[in-house]
């Protein structure tokens, strides 16, 4: 059985304090705030003081007792630890009793201490985003005032229709709290909005270095036993009759499989680059060295102009282009050598990925998926791609061009 007990502020409806960084956020405005209102009042105190001395002290001791306290919870946030929702009740009760006190010691109506009020309670609604409590609150502290207006000084003088008056900065009050809640319910609304949505890109991240840690392990058991039948085939092609041309023929194609299972191994091992971050061209010369060990065939990467900041996703649908080109050249093209060029050009990069196999065969397009796949990728970004033969008929070169106003991190 559950035997968790609700906070009072959670029974009443509040949008729950389980965001601390919020409720600093609340306690940093009303103590700064605070600390505004208490200099302008000592200035006022002391400039032209139109009161008795002994009412001089008491608004002093006032303010001194406010201060101290604002100054506890004040260091409480510099210093990093937690600060309670009951710590800024009691603020808020404090700023109210004061205020209060003051209007009495100076003579209800006539004191413009009253005008200390609705500070007071924009900074409890800035704090308690919460309609039910802040109405329960200005209530408390309207009540209070009428009570010290009709029981001080002179009291309510109805000839001189001063209930208007009365009436009049009550209303205010209520004003003041309904505007400033309405805002600061807004303003965590959206805050609150940030934080889910900053959590939850947290979590998208730690599954993917989850799945890229488990790629890893998977890529090395299987690059591992594929790198040994690797060998195998090759001990087998040295050992085998040339003159045995179709069991060559085989055992060449089991050899290249093996080199192409370990090459797509790959795929999700190097595109973590992209996440950490790294540019597009230093991703690709790293991924370039690799297909070189795995599959022998040299490979270069030429880049000219300088690389802007390109968006995440750009950046991973390029890499993927340039991976399945270079896995084609690999599978179909018996290619020698692969080259990647990355022009950064003054409104567009291009990007080439060209070797010197076999060339196109006549129904490249319906093999696979790998050229319909490039294709998506490219016109994702806004871009286009072109795949071409040499002029010979050999060798084959992908083209992809995207412009910069899609694929630049508005960041």
């Amino acid at each position: 059985m559950n035997t968790q007990t609700d906070s009072p502020l959670q029974r009443t409806g509040i949008a729950e304090w389980t965001d601390p960084e919020g409720l600093r956020h609340a306690a940093a405005i009303s103590v700064w705030g605070r600390w505004l209102i208490l200099v302008v009042a000592l200035v006022l105190m002391a400039y032209r003081p139109d009161y008795t001395p002994g009412i001089q002290i008491s608004y002093t001791l006032l303010a001194l007792l406010a201060m101290s306290y604002n100054a506890y919870v004040h260091f409480l946030l510099r210093t990093g630890r937690d600060v309670k929702w009951q710590s800024l009740l009691a603020l808020s009760a404090m700023d109210v009793a004061l205020i209060t006190g003051g209007a009495a010691v100076g003579g209800g109506l006539a004191t413009l201490c009253f005008l200390l009020y609705y500070p007071a309670l924009a900074m409890f609604a800035v704090v308690f985003a919460s309609f039910r409590i802040s109405f329960v609150w200005v209530t408390m502290a309207a009540a209070l005032y009428s009570a010290v207006v009709l029981t001080t000084g002179e009291g309510l003088d109805v000839a001189a229709k001063e209930e208007k008056v009365l009436i009049a900065r009550v209303t205010a009050m209520y004003g003041v709290v309904v505007v400033v809640t309405l805002i600061s319910g807004f303003e965590r609304i959206r805050r609150l909005k940030a934080v889910a949505r900053v959590r939850e890109q947290e979590r998208e991240r730690q599954l993917q270095v989850e799945r890229l840690r488990l790629s890893q392990v998977i890529h090395d058991t299987i690059a591992q036993s594929a790198y040994v039948l690797g060998l195998g085939i090759e001990s087998a092609l040295e050992a085998e009759d040339p003159s045995n041309r179709e069991q060559v023929a085989r055992l060449q194609a089991m050899h290249t499989l093996s080199r192409s299972t370990m090459w797509e191994l790959r795929h999700p091992i190097d595109i973590d680059l992209i996440f950490r971050g790294r540019e597009l061209g230093t991703v690709l010369e790293a991924h370039a060295s690799t297909f070189t060990n795995i599959t022998s065939i040299p490979t270069e990467v030429v880049c000219s102009g300088e690389e802007p900041s390109l968006s995440t996703v750009a950046r991973g649908l390029l890499f993927a282009i340039a991976h399945n080109a270079m896995a084609n050249a690999l599978r179909h093209a018996s290619a020698g050598k692969v080259t990647i060029t990355l022009d950064f050009q003054d409104d567009a990069l291009r990007m080439s990925i060209s070797d010197d196999g076999v060339g196109l065969p006549s129904d490249y397009a319906e093999r696979g998926r790998g050229f319909t796949n490039m294709e998506a990728d490219a016109e994702q970004m806004g871009g286009t791609l072109e795949v071409s033969s040499g002029e010979s008929g050999r060798g084959t070169t992908v083209t992809c061009v995207v412009p910069y106003e899609k694929v630049l991190d508005a960041s």
